[in-house]
């Protein structure tokens, strides 16, 4: 049997939703770190698509991460992720599919907006662990990567300000449909509130947080989080990070 590899970009709400999901399930993995842009040509050769996350196991490769879940699902059905009650899990997917669709990219379009205007915040926040020739070519090649991810994800102010919104019916979705059990599906943790908390989390302040920002944070990135820190969205992320999220699996940093 194989070692799996994840090939991921740490700061990246989808792929701590394919994270998440392998460390909940208990499978030890490699993973490997790319760079948003240059991580194209990689993807692209390994899955026939170019984006991330992908799964590589037993000589299967997986692209997205709600196939990557899927895919963990059938390897390791326990500790479940899918409700066993047919409705419930029909329920469950739906929510995945409604934050995968909708509330996910909303968010990475809105604080991509933030972010892009800081170029060396930037290429800190996807190169921290880079060798030093990395980090010093992807801020060489920052202009063109910025105008590339605003073209292909369509960020403009008018769709920033749009994406806020979407992303505030994020917090007030959870905060509601949470209220009687405490989880999104059911009385227990499911692939709805993984997939909900995962996506969510960008816009949440977290110590320790899923995503490697480096310190001191810009005003830039403290604003983002400051704008949903009281919303009881927000609480509802920290409390499924702090009860369902556990230790990382990984075992080691594969090569770029």
């Amino acid at each position: 049997m194989s070692t799996p590899e994840l090939f991921q970009f740490r700061v990246s709400h989808f792929n701590e939703k394919a994270r998440w999901a392998l460390d909940y399930k208990g499978i030890d993995h490699l993973r490997h770190s790319l760079v948003p842009g240059p991580h194209k040509p990689k993807i692209k050769k390994l899955s026939g698509q170019e984006q991330v996350p992908v799964l590589r196991f037993n000589g299967k490769v997986v692209a997205g991460s709600n196939a990557i879940i899927d895919f963990v699902e059938q390897e390791r059905p326990q500790p479940a992720l899918y409700p066993r009650d047919p409705a419930t899990r029909n329920r469950a997917l739906e929510i995945q599919a409604q934050f995968d669709g909708e509330i996910g990219p909303a968010i990475r379009l809105a604080m991509f907006y933030e972010l892009l205007g800081d170029p060396g915040y930037f290429t800190r926040l996807f190169t921290w662990d880079q060798s030093a020739l990395v980090r010093i070519g992807y801020r060489a090649i920052f202009p063109a990567v910025k105008l590339l991810m605003s073209r292909e994800m369509k960020i403009t102010p008018e769709n920033a300000e749009s994406a806020l919104a979407v992303t505030r019916s994020g917090f007030d979705f959870v905060a509601k449909e949470s209220a009687a059990t405490g989880y999104l599906a059911g009385d227990r943790f499911s692939v709805a509130d993984l997939a909900a908390a995962s996506l969510l989390a960008p816009a949440v302040e977290m110590d320790p947080s899923p995503f490697p920002y480096p310190k001191p944070y810009p005003p830039s990135v403290r604003a983002w989080w400051g704008r949903w820190s009281e919303h009881p969205g927000t609480a509802w992320v920290k409390q499924m990070f702090a009860r369902h999220r556990g230790a990382s699996r990984e075992i080691g940093k594969g090569a770029a």
